[in-house]
């Protein structure tokens, strides 16, 4: 009898144990839908929570501007994104075990300006990720400034 009440026991925790890793679940956070910008960051410790980063922008405006800025994470590797001067397009790559990004072959019309430029340097730039579903932030090889996007409300 308590045999069996070990076997269960040891069946019922073995799919736990089995679920857990440290890797990321790339389409869940990734593919979830419109990324708009939320702000650009800089400083503070990308290894913390709370990291102490500073915005970028701070007026209404300007952050109403920003949640203009999209970004789509395709399940084929492919991007697309719209910004001030029109839409863009380019491939992706990220690996969850590592937390890095690659984000290359950026195509666009016009030569982006303000906002918008500041996005395609930070997409070009990407190296690291981290976040959920409902928030990520990319940052470049230095952590030392990023890129947060979310699902804003415009």
């Amino acid at each position: 009898m308590m045999k069996l009440k070990h076997l269960a026991y040891l069946l019922l925790v073995l799919p736990l144990m089995l679920s857990c890793n440290n890797e990321d679940d790339i389409n869940e956070i990734f593919i979830s839908g419109t990324w708009n910008v939320g702000n650009f960051y800089n400083g503070g410790d990308w290894n913390k929570t709370n990291d102490g980063a500073r915005p970028t922008f701070t007026k209404e405006e300007d952050i109403k501007a920003l949640n203009a800025l999209t970004v789509s994470f395709l399940k084929d590797g492919q991007l697309q994104g719209h910004m001030a001067t029109g839409p863009f397009t380019g491939k992706w790559a990220a690996n969850g075990d590592g937390r890095t990004i690659s984000i290359t072959n950026l195509k666009y019309s016009g030569n982006p300006t303000g906002k918008s430029k500041q996005l395609i340097e930070a997409l070009k730039k990407a190296t690291y990720y981290k976040g959920d579903s409902n928030y990520l932030k990319l940052a470049p090889e230095d952590k030392k400034s990023y890129v947060q996007l979310g699902h804003y409300s415009k």
